[in-house]
């Protein structure tokens, strides 16, 4: 009689939580934002500094700025739009890195070094 009761009271319990609304946003939703934001600030210095200078003449920069995923940007040799990236740049709350067979490279330090300025918010090239 007492494990009934037990049983009876923990499913009641379960019921009513279940019912209950959620309270908030979904756990990462304003980190999301963020990292989207920042990845924006990258991107947009990317292309006007990246694309004009002859280190980079081979790349192209395609943005994957997808608010449900991991923002990024993909570093991929210009023309080919399928091929694997040689770059990935990734973002969060005002920081930035990257990997890839380009972070071997060396244009290394200087791509680290121009993502993490503008990442803070930093211009030009």
């Amino acid at each position: 009689m007492k494990k009934t009761w037990l049983m009876l009271v923990l499913v009641s319990g379960l019921a009513v939580s279940a019912c209950a609304p959620a309270t908030g946003p979904a756990t990462g939703v304003g980190s999301n934002s963020l990292a989207v934001s920042t990845l924006q600030k990258v991107n947009n210095q990317a292309h006007a500094c990246w694309l004009k200078d002859s280190a980079f003449a081979d790349y192209g920069i395609v943005p994957e700025l997808d608010t449900t995923s991991t923002p990024r940007l993909l570093i991929i040799p210009r023309g080919k739009p399928q091929a694997l990236p040689q770059a990935v740049i990734v973002a969060s709350a005002g920081n930035a890195q990257f990997y890839g067979p380009l972070s071997t490279s060396a244009m290394a330090g200087r791509i680290n070094s121009d993502i993490s300025r503008w990442a803070t918010g930093a211009t030009g090239c």
